[in-house]
C-alpha cells in the first residue's frame, strides 16, 4: 500500500473521531496518527489533511451541501462525510494532487470503510463538486478506472518570484493581486521569506478573478559562508513541518535583527531593532526593513549602497540565517507537496553546489531574473539542460522597495509552470 493511501486512511480515521467524540482533541490526533505509523512521511501528509480539512471545513461543508441535491449533511453517514471532506479539501486546496488521484483515492476510502454503495454515491458527489468549482469536466461514472485525466490549466505568462508586504515588499496581497491583473499577467507566484501569510492572503482574494496564484516560498537556507535562497512553488501552506519550520523561522529572523544591530552600532550607524519591527509590522522582518530604516537615518543615498557598504552578504554588519541547511529546504518544500527551485543563481555566485542540490531533490533553477545577464541566462540554461532542471524566472517584485523591478519585468510561458507542477511527481 502506497504512503499517502496509508495516510488517507489515518486521516479518515482521526476526523471519524473528531465527529463522533466532542473531547477529543488536537493532541489526541496527533498521538494517534504517531501510534499508527512510524513513517515520517505518512505521519506528516495525514496531518496536513486533517488540518486542511479542520480549517476549510464550513466552506468544504457548504459545497457538499449545494451539490448533494437529496441529501442533507446531517443525515450523511458520518464515514461518508469525512470521505467526502477528504476528497474536497484535496480537490480544491491541493494544487499537487492531480484530480483524478483524489477522486480514486475518495472511492477507495468509500470501499474500504462504509457500505458497497458508498463508492458510487462518494464519486458522484465528487464530479459535481469538480464539474461546479473545479476547472474542467469528469464524466459521472461510478468506476474509478474510468476517471479520465483533467486537462492542464493554461498559466500563461507568469510571474513566479513576487512579494508583498507581509515579507519585504511594500504591496498588500491584495493590491499586489490587482497590479498583476492591470499589467495583463496570467499567473504569479507569491514567494515571500519565510511565511506564507502573503499567498494565504492573495489566493482567497484572487478567487474568481482573471488570474492564478500559485502557493510558493522563499526559503533562507545557510551554507557558510553565506545565505542560499531556496524557492518552493505548489507547496501545501497547513503542511505541519512547513507550519513549525516558519515559527522557528520568525524567531531567527527576530535575533538576527538584534545582531545586525549590534554590528551595525560598531560601524557607527545608529539604528534601532525595535524601529526595524515597527517598520516591518507584522510581517517577516528581513534586512529590507533593516535597509530603509538605514535610509531614513541618512546614512546611506539607496538601497543598493547599504547592502555594499553593510549588510550585503559580504558586509560587515552581515549575520546570516542558520535555520536551514538548502538539504533541509529543499526537503521541506518536497515534504508539503511542492518543487524547489535555486533562487537567483548569478547573484549567489555559488554555481559549484547545484550538482549536490539536484542529489536532494532541487526541481528547478531560476534561469530568468532581473538581475541575470543575457550570458548569465546562457550559462544557467545550460546549466538547468545538463541536470535536467526546470528553467523558473521572475521579477523578484518587493514594490517601492525595488522600484525598478515591477510585477512582470520578467516573466516564463506557461508550460514551465506546468513542467515545474509534474516534476512534483517525479
Amino acid at each position: 500500500m502506497r504512503n499517502r493511501t496509508i495516510a488517507r486512511e489515518l486521516a479518515l480515521q482521526a476526523l471519524y473521531q473528531l465527529d463522533l467524540r466532542s473531547d477529543y482533541m488536537t493532541g489526541d490526533i496527533e498521538a494517534f496518527c504517531k501510534e499508527n505509523t512510524d513513517k515520517q512521511d505518512i505521519y506528516q501528509f495525514a496531518m496536513s489533511l486533517i488540518q486542511g480539512c479542520r480549517s476549510h471545513k464550513e466552506e468544504i461543508d457548504e459545497k457538499i451541501s449545494r451539490v448533494a441535491e437529496h441529501w442533507d449533511m446531517h443525515r450523511m453517514a458520518i464515514i461518508d462525510k469525512n470521505i467526502l471532506r477528504l476528497g474536497v479539501y484535496e480537490l480544491q486546496y491541493r494544487e499537487d494532487i492531480p484530480p483524478k488521484v483524489s477522486i480514486n483515492e475518495a472511492i477507495d476510502l468509500a470501499k474500504k470503510f462504509s457500505t458497497k454503495n458508498s463508492g458510487t454515491f462518494v464519486n458522484g458527489i465528487l464530479d459535481k463538486i469538480y464539474t461546479q468549482f473545479g476547472a474542467g469536466q469528469l464524466p459521472a461514472t461510478a468506476g474509478a478506472e474510468n476517471i479520465q485525466a483533467i486537462p492542464e490549466i493554461d498559466y500563461g505568462n507568469a510571474d513566479l518570484h513576487v512579494h508583498t508586504n507581509l515579507s519585504d515588499g511594500t504591496m498588500s496581497p491584495e493590491e499586489v493581486v490587482d497590479e498583476a491583473i492591470r499589467l495583463g499577467v496570467t499567473t504569479i507566484s507569491i514567494t515571500d521569506h519565510d511565511t506564507v501569510d502573503g499567498v494565504i492572503a492573495a489566493a482567497r482574494y484572487g478567487q474568481g478573478k482573471n488570474i492564478n496564484v500559485i502557493a510558493g516560498i522563499e526559503l533562507s537556507a545557510y551554507l557558510a559562508p553565506a545565505e542560499i535562497h531556496i524557492l518552493g512553488y505548489f507547496i501545501d501552506v497547513n503542511n505541519l513541518s512547513l507550519q513549525n519550520i516558519l515559527k522557528q523561522s520568525h524567531e531567527d529572523r527576530r535575533k538576527r535583527i538584534y545582531a545586525i544591530v549590534d554590528k551595525l552600532h560598531g560601524l557607527n550607524v545608529n539604528v534601532g531593532a525595535e524601529e526595524i519591527f515597527t517598520l516591518a509590522g507584522k510581517a517577516s522582518p528581513g534586512r529590507m526593513h533593516i535597509a530603509e530604516t538605514i535610509l531614513k537615518h541618512g546614512y546611506c543615498k539607496t538601497m543598493a549602497e547599504v547592502f555594499s557598504r553593510y549588510i550585503g552578504d559580504h558586509g560587515p554588519a552581515y549575520v546570516p540565517k542558520k535555520t536551514l541547511t538548502p538539504q533541509q529546504a529543499i526537503e521541506l518544500i518536497k515534504d508539503a507537496g511542492g518543487a524547489s527551485a535555486l533562487a537567483h543563481p548569478g547573484l549567489t555566485q555559488r554555481d559549484q553546489v547545484i550538482e549536490e542540490l539536484v542529489k536532494f531533490g532541487l526541481k528547478g533553477i531560476e534561469v530568468y531574473y532581473p538581475a541575470h545577464t543575457p550570458q548569465d541566462v546562457k550559462k544557467y540554461l545550460t546549466i538547468a539542460k545538463k541536470h535536467n532542471l526546470i528553467a523558473t524566472g521572475g521579477s523578484d517584485f518587493h514594490g517601492e522597495r525595488k522600484a525598478e523591478t515591477p510585477i512582470a519585468l520578467v516573466t516564463i510561458p506557461g508550460s514551465l509552470v506546468s513542467e515545474l507542477k509534474r516534476s512534483i511527481l517525479t
